[in-house]
């Protein structure tokens, strides 16, 4: 099962309905998932990796700006604010995470996203958001992107990593992620895709040159005001305005 889970009751509530599954059924393995968590309770961290749970996170949002200070800080306060999007935590408590980007309600800002989980102030933060205490390593945001994701949808012995037997699902990227400066990775474009071995995108091609435009375009679409943010604006294209913390 897939639930979104953003505040720290709602994340709770899908961890117990797992864990009644669980023990009902007996079913190991289901691979079951809660996505976002926005907020999670430190006494929650642990039951990730008990109940087999993957953590999928959208960590462009793990970054100062409207929609998690002004939007929360003053009503959740500093204690509990301080465990927002604690991806670092999860992975300490042995939890399994996976990297979803919730397009088409987001942008399709991959490479951000990435960054963003890093350094957690990403390209359009106004600050850091817990960087010291929940921001990741290069390899563990790649990992949870590929191998964790594929993982979550039961894809990894297709996909998710380059070994024997798995499908060549490659990319090449116009620079070395795991080395240029951390900013700059919310730049990185893809210049070749292939999917099961077979060229499907090549930058240098009309094609790709017209694809490349519509990202542009569709990559700077204007995010929603602030008000909108306040009232749970984010999630309302979704139907989850009202899991928020």
């Amino acid at each position: 099962m897939h639930a979104h889970g953003l505040g720290d009751r709602a994340v709770r509530t899908a961890l117990d309905g797992y864990a009644y599954a669980r023990r009902t059924t007996g079913l190991r393995g289901a691979r079951n998932t809660i996505a976002h968590l926005q907020l999670v309770d430190p006494a929650d961290l642990r039951r990730f990796a008990a109940l087999d749970v993957v953590a999928c996170m959208q960590l462009q949002w793990a970054a100062q700006d409207t929609w998690t200070m002004e939007a929360l800080l003053p009503y959740i306060g500093p204690e509990r604010h301080r465990w927002m999007y604690p991806a670092r935590s999860l992975e300490r408590h042995g939890a399994r995470l996976s990297g979803g980007s919730d397009w088409p309600v987001d942008p399709l800002q991959v490479w951000n996203q990435i960054r963003t989980a890093i350094d957690r102030t990403g390209a359009e933060g106004e600050g850091p958001l817990h960087r010291e205490l929940e921001g990741l390593s290069r390899t563990s945001t790649l990992r949870m992107h590929t191998h964790g994701t594929a993982w979550q949808l039961r894809m990894d012995r297709l996909t998710g990593t380059v070994r024997p037997g798995l499908a060549a699902d490659l990319i090449v990227l116009d620079r070395d992620v795991t080395k240029c400066p951390v900013a700059d990775i919310s730049d990185t474009r893809v210049e070749l895709t292939l999917v099961g071995g077979r060229v499907v995108h090549d930058a240098h091609s009309s094609a790709g040159r017209a694809a490349a435009a519509r990202l542009d375009r569709a990559t700077t679409a204007p995010r929603p005001s602030a008000s909108a943010a306040v009232h749970g604006g984010r999630h309302r294209a979704c139907g989850h305005e009202d899991d928020r913390p």
